[in-house]
């Protein structure tokens, strides 16, 4: 067979390329000499294919066992070893570009996997919990309200035969295998042990001991449980509550003989449990056996058959409520059960009193966007910079094609050295997260695990998020590059040419203006939003007024009052309902000798000095100026619901003050036959803000005392500068008055901070973030910069040569950005648009969607980047003109 001199050179590059690592001029160099030694040969009088043959192993050098391995395929081991020498030559070459893209990767991976880690934490609640497909939360719709809870028969008066009959009666509905029921005290309740009196946050009543503990998969760490379920007056403290009681000997304690005190009532000790699980919906210090639960209603819980659809058994219950509840079935207001799966209760519940704070799946979407947002910004910084750098590589990649080289293997090697780079970030990002994870915690109210180690779910998470970054970022540069056609790759073209068409470059660099300008203007809208909040009138005094939960009656809060008017810096002393609070049940109400029926108003109560403190504007200044003339008790109306009946009804302020109204005229007095609560109308005030601005501002029925019955809550005012020493001596008067209960206490302002703690969450985190993402996007275009004006180097002297002042270079680097800014603009107007809006709907009470913010912030990301780019773009326009022609390529 005559020997074919070009296969054979194809043979021979196959097989340099797959065993060393050299560079082009090596290459090409080999092949020269390959070529000299074969004619030299070739006059010795060799054949043709011995002259080659002997000329190869002259020149190549190389392990002869290879060969076989790239004819007949299988594992081609040598040639990965191949691409990780040429990964590792590159990377250590143009180190600071490099750098940049190490630090870019870095920041996308910890922001990636703090995503993950969170959203995973906000989407999982309750998860933890067997069987939790079939296990629903039962509620009730009331009015035009949903309830997390179901009231007894007779509220607090129902007795322990009746709460248990709720219960049997959920049990015996077709297709409910159990029943767990039980309330939670959010007030810190003051209890006895081991003689200690520490305050008892959640404490936890059920009336059915073991299904709760079935139900919640509560795990007993000691103790019998038998002892629990089968005595009332009995009690399983948390893991942390017996630390605190007994500090680390609570392992090695008998709590066979110990008692837990709570107010009059002992609870015998039956043993220790895990603490809840922070994913839980609800929470508690401890958990007591008691067959009658304190409070108005309860909490049950059931959990259905498999196969069991909920709707036809929520059907079931309703049909058959009477065996449950008399009272509510009769009641023309309720509107039925709610089975509300446990899984979805966290991001998906807006009924009232829930245990936690529910979550708001719209925050998910805006730390996911922000996570994306980071991530593109990762990618396309190290796509621009990689390709601008790789493009001085043409010459080498066009040799390794003409050398056998596939495009796969070329876009391997550039997959391999992104991935190489990402890998390397490891060390790093677990130092990231190791100091950021614990501060993100105590930002978000989360409790996200940092324990890599001992976590496969993590190790996993975090190796498989390193690599996918790597590989996105490395994929176009690769596949760009690998796809070329070898005449492309020796021309003359360079990064810096086309610079008058659209380049990957340009589009790349338009997308991160684009992502800049967006969550630039996120964050903008965000902060005028909490500002807006801050800064509106709410309708009574904000400041330097604090609460103190009392529960006295009328003696014992005169008793405190004089007393609290005793400190220095307090200047008055009232009661009433506390302003900032959550949504709570409403009523119904109608005017006297109509039949329009609303459902909407809400009851707040005050005395006369809490009214003037507050300064709240009503129609009754006198009597707040001399409460001692006023009546015993007189009921306000708002504005919105005096404007409201007087639109309906036809009358003037004058004429509605007088009138009665009627509250829950739905209700008949057996015995007068009087229908509901009738009220006269003693004057009006104006609308106040009782809940968070995401509320609009429903009628309300104000009602002031002379003086109150009973006191819940007490309104101490203040001077300014007095607030930690009147806290201070207002817990000692408390203490005088001997209540035995734990001192609660808040100040107006936290409390009305607390109602929008997401919102400055988030605006915290769009702070940071819109600061890194400007950080990155600056480093990435001064290393593009930096990079691109040493490619233009020639250009530049050219330029300066014929006359050009540093000032028109500049102007020249800067003007190729403008265009790309304003396509952003275009670009990152309507999304940002969209969501922002998408968010603000969120409140009753907003600021507007301004375009100009929009403008400002693209003018905010213009002058940044000017000022980046001007700054290393300055270094090459002030060079000797002669130095850059004699050295510039």
């Amino acid at each position: 067979m005559d020997f074919n001199l070009e296969q054979a050179l194809r043979e021979w590059r196959r097989q340099i390329v797959a065993t060393q690592a050299p560079e082009v001029e090596d290459l090409m160099e080999l092949e020269s000499g390959l070529l000299d030694r074969y004619d030299e040969n070739l006059i010795n009088g060799l054949t043709p294919a011995d002259a080659f043959a002997a000329a190869a192993g002259r020149v190549s050098q190389f392990d002869a066992e290879a060969t076989p391995q790239l004819v007949h395929g299988g594992p081609n081991w040598s040639l990965f070893g191949n691409f990780f020498k040429v990964a590792s030559r590159n990377l250590r070459r143009r180190w600071w570009y490099n750098l940049t893209n190490y630090f870019v990767l870095t920041v996308g991976i910890i922001t990636a996997v703090v995503a993950v880690l969170y959203l995973n934490y906000e989407t999982s609640y309750d998860t933890h919990l067997p069987e939790g497909d079939r296990k629903y939360r039962v509620g009730m719709n009331l009015r035009a309200q949903g309830y997390s809870m179901i009231g007894f028969a007779s509220y607090n008066g129902t007795d322990a035969a009746g709460q248990l009959r709720q219960v049997d009666g959920l049990r015996n509905i077709a297709g409910v295998d159990a029943v767990a029921q039980f309330i939670t005290f959010p007030d810190a309740q003051l209890a006895t042990l081991a003689d200690r009196k520490l305050p008892l946050e959640n404490l936890l009543q059920t009336n059915t001991p073991a299904d709760f503990l079935t139900y919640f998969n509560v795990p007993v760490i000691a103790g019998a449980v038998g002892e629990f379920t089968n005595h009332i007056n009995t009690v399983l403290l948390t893991e942390s509550t017996a630390k605190r009681y007994y500090g680390s000997s609570y392992a090695t304690t008998d709590f066979t003989k110990e008692v837990l005190r709570i107010d009059t009532i002992n609870y015998a000790v039956a043993g220790i449990i895990a603490d809840p699980a922070p994913r839980l919906h609800f929470s508690y210090s401890a958990i007591i056996h008691q067959p009658k639960l304190d409070y108005w209603g309860g909490r049950p819980y059931v959990e259905l058959a498999p196969g069991t659809d909920a709707k036809e058994v929520r059907k079931r219950i309703d049909a058959n409520f009477a065996s449950i509840n008399t009272r509510l079935a009769e009641d023309e207001l309720f509107g039925g059960v709610i089975l509300q799966p446990i899984t979805s209760i966290h991001l998906g519940s807006d009924l009232l009193y829930e245990l936690k704070p529910p979550g708001d799946v719209r925050y998910l979407y805006i730390i996911g966007i922000i996570a994306v947002i980071i991530l593109l910004l990762t990618v396309s910084n190290y796509t621009n910079l990689s390709i601008i750098m790789n493009a001085g590589r043409a010459r080498e990649i066009g040799m390794r094609k003409v050398f056998g080289a596939s495009g796969g293997q070329v876009a391997g090697q550039f997959l391999l050295e992104a991935t190489l780079l990402s890998t390397l970030t490891l060390p790093v990002v677990l130092l990231g997260l190791w100091y950021l994870i614990p501060r993100f915690n105590l930002l978000m109210g989360v409790e996200l695990s940092r324990d890599f180690v001992s976590s496969p779910a993590l190790i996993i998470t975090l190796l498989g998020l390193t690599l996918t970054i790597g590989l996105l970022a490395g994929a176009y540069p690769a596949f760009n590059l690998a796809r070329t056609q070898v005449q492309g790759l020796f021309g003359r073209g360079s990064a810096g040419e086309a610079r008058g068409r659209l380049t990957s470059r340009k589009v790349i660099v338009t997308l991160q203006f684009a992502l800049l300008i967006g969550l630039g203007s996120l964050t903008l809208f965000v902060n005028r939003q909490l500002t807006y909040i801050q800064d509106k009138d709410l309708g009574y005094r904000k400041e330097n007024v604090m609460y103190v939960s009392l529960n006295a009656d009328s003696s014992r809060f005169a008793t405190f009052r004089n007393e609290v008017l005793r400190i220095p810096g307090v200047t008055e002393v009232g009661s009433g309902t506390p302003m900032g609070l959550e949504p709570f049940n409403q009523t119904t109400y109608k005017l006297s000798g109509t039949d329009q029926v609303y459902d909407d108003a809400h009851n707040v109560y005050m005395d006369y000095r809490g009214l003037g403190q507050m300064n709240i504007r009503t129609s009754i200044p006198e009597y707040i100026s001399d409460p001692d003339q006023a009546p015993n008790r007189l009921v306000l109306i708002n504005r919105t619901m005096a404007d409201r009946l007087k639109n309906r009804f036809g009358l003037t302020d004058a004429e509605l003050v007088g009138q009665t109204i009627i509250q829950e005229p739905e209700y008949i007095n057996e015995e007068t036959g009087e229908v509901g609560f009738p009220y006269v109308v003693g004057g009006t005030f104006e609308d106040l803000h009782l809940f968070s601005l995401r509320e609009s501002i429903d009628p309300m029925f104000l009602s002031v005392y002379r003086e109150p019955r009973y006191v819940y809550t007490a309104f101490i005012g203040y001077e300014g500068s007095a607030r930690e020493a009147v806290a201070s001596a207002v817990k000692d008067r408390y203490d005088e008055l001997g209540l035995n209960r734990y001192f609660t206490a808040s100040f107006l302002e936290d409390d009305l901070m607390k109602l929008y703690q997401d919102e400055r969450r988030i605006s915290t985190l769009c702070n940071y973030f819109s600061l890194l993402a400007i950080i990155m996007a600056i480093i990435g275009l001064v290393a593009m910069t930096a990079y691109l004006t040493t490619l233009r180097q020639k250009e530049i002297g050219v330029r300066k040569i014929l006359g050009a002042s540093n000032w028109h270079i500049l102007g020249k680097f800067n003007l190729e950005y403008l265009p790309l800014l304003l396509v952003a603009l275009v670009l990152a107007v309507p999304l940002t648009w969209w969501g922002v809006t998408r968010w603000l709907e969120g409140f009753a009470y907003r600021i507007s969607v301004n375009p100009a913010i929009f403008i400002a912030a693209a003018i905010l990301v213009a002058l940044v980047s000017a000022l980046a780019i001007s700054l290393v773009a300055y270094r090459a326009a002030v060079a000797v003109p002669a130095r850059v022609l004699s050295h510039g390529e």
